[in-house]
């Protein structure tokens, strides 16, 4: 894995945007295996095998302080949590077994104990069972997350397709607004969030009228107007996904064109106020249709976005994520750091003479 592209690997990140996978093969199968029917996370194994041989040693410390038949019954707590660890019921049951035999070891035998032996391995079973369900579930929980997504990078491509000068353009603020939110640390949920936000950002665009996407000239007010509707309609279209609603997806294709001094749309949101994910999409959408033809003027190059940004944060954007996306062009080596422009325009004078 790789923190650099937000916790997935190369193929990962390549899979989700030729296929519109959440993961590759090789990730998804790692998923499936180190899954933890208790935790939930491959981390928790880990820990309910220090439970496992804790309690096995405290149960069987007690046994020998304590002989009494009645000391088989804490040996129920180390199987039971054998029985949520290993995936094959073979090796599961034979390390029940040689827990049953060590407990049957330190007390006297007797044909009561028969039944608890019994009782044990209908455990494992039962927990068995309830393991298989769980892992069953975590399975169909991610087939549901690849299916969604790729709903989402279906909607990404209906929207650049009207637009040959935009193309590839919801992908571009995606891949932006996922840099800016590993730059400035907001967690890996919150920062594929911001991903699948900006993959469907301009999707109230669908309703936009051809002859206005595509003109060539300044538009008329009116037609500026109707330009305008795209992010309120938008958040029309996916208002009722319940899904996009939990993530605040919504709220982010709504609000991204809000400006940080009030004066954006559709609502003048001002500051703060306005979503975290809504002003990372701003940075990225204003950077990428800076960088990009569109119909009415060519592209700008990578410093003079770069410099307009830095001109207009604080005004229209939030200045924190202006900062941390130079950050990321620096990083990238797109721009020079200040500390580089510094040299260079040090050794100025002397090349100049030269």
């Amino acid at each position: 894995m790789d923190k650099t592209n937000g916790g997935y690997c190369e193929q990962c990140a390549r899979a989700r945007l030729e296929f519109g996978s959440l993961y590759c093969k090789d990730c998804m199968e790692k998923k499936l295996s180190a899954y933890c029917a208790v935790g939930g996370q491959s981390g928790s194994k880990k820990g309910i095998w220090i439970g496992f041989a804790v309690t096995l040693l405290l149960a069987a410390a007690l046994n020998i302080a304590f002989p009494s038949t009645l000391m088989h019954v804490l040996y129920i707590v180390p199987i039971i949590l054998l029985a949520t660890l290993t995936n094959n019921i073979i090796p599961s049951l034979g390390l029940t077994v040689a827990v049953i035999l060590l407990s049957m070891y330190l007390n006297t035998l007797r044909a009561e104990m028969l039944f608890s032996v019994l009782g044990f391995i209908g455990v494992v079973f039962l927990i068995r069972r309830l393991v298989m369900i769980s892992q069953g579930n975590n399975r169909q929980r991610l087939e549901n997350e690849e299916m969604f997504m790729s709903t989402i990078i279906a909607f990404s491509r209906s929207i650049d397709a009207r637009d040959p000068y935009t193309a590839f353009h919801s992908k571009n603020v995606a891949q932006y607004a996922r840099k800016i939110a590993i730059q400035l640390d907001i967690g890996e949920e919150m920062t594929e969030t911001v991903y699948m936000a900006g993959l469907i950002h301009d999707i109230g665009k669908i309703g936009t009228p051809e002859h206005i996407l595509h003109k060539e000239a300044r538009l008329t007010e009116e037609e500026y107007d109707k330009m305008k509707q795209h992010a309120e309609d938008g958040y029309q279209i996916i208002k009722d996904i319940k899904r996009l609603r939990e993530m605040k997806v919504t709220e982010m294709v709504r609000h991204h064109h809000e400006r940080y001094d009030g004066k954006g749309y559709p609502s003048g949101l001002k500051g703060e106020d306005i979503p975290l994910g809504a002003r990372i999409l701003a940075v990225s959408d204003a950077f990428d249709a800076m960088t990009t033809n569109r119909s009415y003027r060519q592209k700008l190059s990578v410093e003079t976005a770069a410099a307009e940004l830095e001109r207009h944060s604080g005004s229209q954007f939030d200045p924190a994520i202006a900062e941390a996306m130079l950050k990321v062009l620096q990083r990238e080596q797109l721009i020079q750091s200040e500390e580089a422009n510094l040299k260079s325009a040090a050794r100025l004078p002397l090349q100049q003479s030269i």
